[in-house]
């Protein structure tokens, strides 16, 4: 009588090794313990390339900007009002001048903080809150790389990394995002001496919410545009939905965190 093979039968062939001591899957991907490039020392993280999260409009929004190693430092003169002309020009004449504003800021060595607002009108036409907060910093970002550049007859990178961004969505956030910014040259070993010194190279010397008056003896601060809140936590929710109320100008010296 014939044989019958396996393949008439209908059955598959298999290694009785292979069937007994199946290998494990080692290819490439996947999560996996101490992957990825390593960061060197000193160096600070860099902003991880993760879906934001969906901006609202009735939110203002803390941005932090840091620049490449080996530039000048940003408080000089020179690129502090290169900076103030590329906040003017954001007020006039761009798509997204009438739903984002700076409205706070600090000018530190090397990064910029800005509190800023995008409100977005759908209704009459324009881009709404998410396509204005990306417009309006992705134009001061590539403006004010593209300024500083000419000024240093350079070419290259500027940012160091790509912009980091907070939703403030209450009261004390904003409050705290607000002190943040006005104390960052302290937080950075500058010594503030009197009690009504504030840091020049900010909005805090135009800041109106203050307990008491400030010093203001930078002759070019009033030259830096003025954008009133639009918001209602940035104009009023901060101070009046908070235990500590209005800002005290020693808490913008106070150093540490």
């Amino acid at each position: 009588m014939a044989k019958t093979s396996a393949c008439e039968q209908g059955k598959q062939l298999e290694l009785d090794g292979i069937a007994r001591f199946p290998l494990k899957r080692r290819g490439r991907g996947g999560k996996r313990a101490g992957a990825g490039r390593k960061r060197a020392p000193g160096v600070r993280p860099s902003v991880p390339h993760r879906r934001r999260p969906r901006h609202l409009g009735r939110h203002p929004v803390l941005v932090t900007l840091r620049a490449r190693r080996g530039l000048p430092s940003l408080r000089a003169e020179v690129v502090s009002k290169m900076l103030r002309r590329i906040l003017h020009g954001q007020r006039h004449g761009r798509r997204y001048s009438k739903v984002f504003q700076v409205v706070e800021f600090t000018i530190q060595d090397d990064h910029l903080h800005l509190i800023v607002e995008a409100t977005g009108v759908v209704a009459t036409g324009m881009v709404d809150a998410p396509d204005a907060l990306r417009s309006g910093v992705s134009g001061l970002v590539i403006s004010f790389a593209k300024r500083l550049n000419k000024l240093l007859s350079r070419r290259g990178k500027v940012w160091g990394d790509r912009f980091h961004t907070r939703e403030l969505g209450s009261p004390s956030e904003v409050r705290s995002a607000l002190v943040y910014v006005f104390r960052n040259v302290a937080r950075h070993g500058a010594f503030l001496y009197g009690h009504d010194m504030v840091d020049q190279l900010s909005s805090a010397p135009r800041f109106t919410r203050w307990r008491g008056p400030v010093l203001d003896f930078y002759r070019d601060a009033a030259l830096w545009p003025r954008a009133a809140p639009k918001t209602w936590l940035l104009e009023r929710g901060w101070w009046t939905c908070t235990r500590q109320g209005l800002l005290d100008p020693s808490e913008a010296r106070r150093r540490g965190d």
